[in-house]
């Protein structure tokens, strides 16, 4: 009897332990939302991954895994599946059996789909050249295997060649097919939407947005840069300043050499403004240059290891992202334009085509020698557009850091600033920056250290020699 009430808490203890790792292993980890499965010639994410696992992330979480590593307990950890194949080849038979097992949203980019159980029945046609995706056209045309679809499928998209169009993005119960990732031209801007639509993922609702004001530097004239500091205050709209110190060309030109502008950026740095640095030389020399005249940048222009936060210019990122613990803020709608003419024009229509892009970050530039009239333009179109939210770096958590400086900036606004530069070193670096009149001090110093000396060993002999003559009639009476 003892012995049969043993086996049954065994049996039960067995069922329970595997009832609980099924349900551990069919559960999908809410922090696994999208797997984004490449298949390329070398096993290297390329370009074109890189591109979509930017896309994805702005939506939820991605992990970028190589079709060799897909297995079916793999992908029972997630909701979604992003297939991107790069050339024509076999899947392996562990990824080609898990991605037919998958009942979530899956999306198959590229070539190959004909593999997949729920592709089987369509049919491969002749190659042909492609000269437009829906009403964007190419820049180059490409040629592309066109595939014919079974009766049962929802045709989203066509492409099309010079006089003939073929299905290119095709659902078909929770699979979806795209012919080819074309990251082009007006087509990045239709990816992000498209692509999320078909996964079903919740679309982002607004835009992060930052303005800088650019080329500030000892040429800069301080009277239209207060103007145009002023009309951005007067109208609430948050702005950074991005300062160049030293500037290389055929001579070095220090910010100093223009009292008025270092004068008045350490105002503005009294009032809580955010400062850029954009260094033309050593990184380090200029934070330090700014840094020992009490203006504290927070985030540089370019990359660094000084800083936590970047801004990058001339790239085709479309949002914030995060590499190496870094922040990295693009310039995504370019710059007001230095004309007479329509000056808001040019950046007016990239944010036009960013707004279509769920989630992605607007970075204006406005450099300092424009002028302060195209603010009231940029204004009007920003309140035209409540889900724009500019960005106060001022209010975002940053971090610098040098040999000898330590600067924290808190998302309350406030700033922890340590500098730890011994005398010699200030000479030094004061030295470096005006070697003449450095020399020049010094040349001073010196003479008037002998002329000091001189006064003094002077001073010295007719003391003695007034008392030796003192002496000299008390002894004669």
């Amino acid at each position: 009897m003892r012995s049969k009430y043993c086996l049954w808490l065994i049996m039960g203890w067995l069922c329970f332990y595997t009832f609980n790792t099924a349900t551990t292993v069919l559960a999908a980890d809410p922090d696994k939302d999208v797997a984004l499965i490449y298949m390329t010639s070398n096993k290297q994410p390329n370009d074109d991954i890189q591109a979509l696992q930017h896309i994805l992330q702005a939506y939820t979480f991605v992990d970028t895994v190589a079709i060799e590593d897909v297995h079916p307990q793999m992908l029972q950890h997630y909701q979604r599946v992003v297939v991107i194949n790069t050339y024509s080849s076999a899947m392996p038979a562990k990824a080609l059996n898990a991605l037919n097992q998958f009942q979530g949203p899956a999306l198959l980019i590229g070539n190959n789909a004909l593999q997949l159980a729920p592709f089987a029945k369509w049919q491969e046609k002749q190659v042909v050249e492609l000269r437009a995706i829906g009403e964007e056209g190419l820049v180059s045309p490409i040629q592309w295997k066109s595939v014919q679809p079974t009766a049962n499928t929802r045709i989203i998209e066509s492409a099309s060649t010079i006089n003939q169009s073929y299905p290119f993005i095709i659902q078909q119960h929770n699979w979806s097919f795209i012919g080819a990732f074309i990251n082009e031209g007006a087509l990045q801007y239709e990816w992000p939407a498209i692509i999320g639509e078909l996964l079903q993922l919740p679309k982002p609702s607004t835009h992060a947005a930052f303005i800088v004001l650019t080329d500030i530097n000892m040429k800069t004239n301080v009277q239209k840069l207060e103007e145009v500091v002023a009309a951005f205050a007067d109208r609430d709209i948050p702005i950074a300043l991005e300062v160049t110190p030293i500037m290389m060309d055929e001579k070095i030109d220090y910010l100093q050499d223009n009292k008025k502008l270092v004068s008045y950026l350490q105002q503005l740095q009294k009032e809580g403004y955010a400062f850029i640095l954009s260094a033309s030389n050593s990184m380090e020399q200029s934070l330090h240059y700014l840094a020992l005249r009490k203006i504290y940048p927070t985030i540089s222009v370019g990359d660094s290891a000084l800083f936590t936060s970047i801004i990058q210019r001339e790239n085709k990122q479309l949002y914030m992202s995060q590499i190496n613990q870094r922040i990295i803020y693009p310039f995504t709608a370019g710059t007001i334009a230095h004309t007479t003419t329509n000056p808001f024009y040019p950046v007016k229509q990239q944010i036009d085509l960013l707004l279509k892009v769920p989630g992605s970050v607007i970075g204006i530039q406005y450099p300092a020698y424009s002028d302060a009239s195209y603010v009231q333009e940029l204004a009007d179109y920003l309140n035209r557009h409540p889900q724009i939210e500019l960005i106060n770096f001022r209010q975002t958590k940053q971090q610098v850091k040098s040999g000898n400086i330590a600067i924290v900036q808190h998302e309350n606004g406030k700033q922890t600033v340590h500098l730890s530069f011994t005398n010699f070193q200030r000479l030094k670096i004061l030295f470096d920056e005006r070697p003449f009149e450095v020399m020049l001090w010094a040349l001073v110093l010196i003479v008037s250290l002998f002329v000091t000396l001189f006064f003094i060993n002077t001073l010295r002999l007719r003391i003695t020699l007034r008392k030796r003559l003192f002496e000299e009639r008390k002894s004669n009476g």
